[in-house]
């Protein structure tokens, strides 16, 4: 279960008007990937007040994503210093905005731990083309 709360994680590569291809997960959230983050070694720095704005998409043991347009040998995960482990893709460690619609719309947002992008199946900043 992901920390969303929805029972089957999907990473998917979805088309979008404005942003190009995009992940995904299951039920259409974007996911996010920070600056203030690192994708060698991957290390989330998303911790405290961060996570309520910022969910990290976490992995139950044994659990592996349903991948739909996603190399499987880039998708990864990290272990957050309360023990969960957390997806990763392209080393980055994967978010949810909280305030994601599932609409495909990417919010115009600063966080005070860095700046926050939607990601790409290869784990890249989405682009805004529009």
């Amino acid at each position: 279960m992901t920390s969303a709360g929805h029972p089957v994680l999907g990473l998917y590569a979805v088309q979008t008007g404005k942003l190009g291809v995009v992940a995904t997960d299951g039920v259409g959230h974007l996911l996010y990937r920070s600056d203030a983050d690192s994708a060698s070694p991957p290390t989330s720095n998303c911790n405290g007040d961060c996570v309520q704005t910022w969910i990290p998409v976490l992995l139950t043991e044994g659990q592996a994503p349903e991948l739909l347009g996603v190399d499987p040998g880039i998708v990864g995960t990290l272990n957050r210093p309360d023990g969960s482990s957390q997806l990763t893709l392209g080393g980055w460690p994967l978010y949810i905005n909280r305030n994601d619609d599932g609409y495909l719309q990417a919010p115009e947002t600063r966080a005070s731990a860095g700046t926050w992008f939607a990601v790409t199946p290869t784990g890249d900043k989405a682009r805004r083309t529009g």
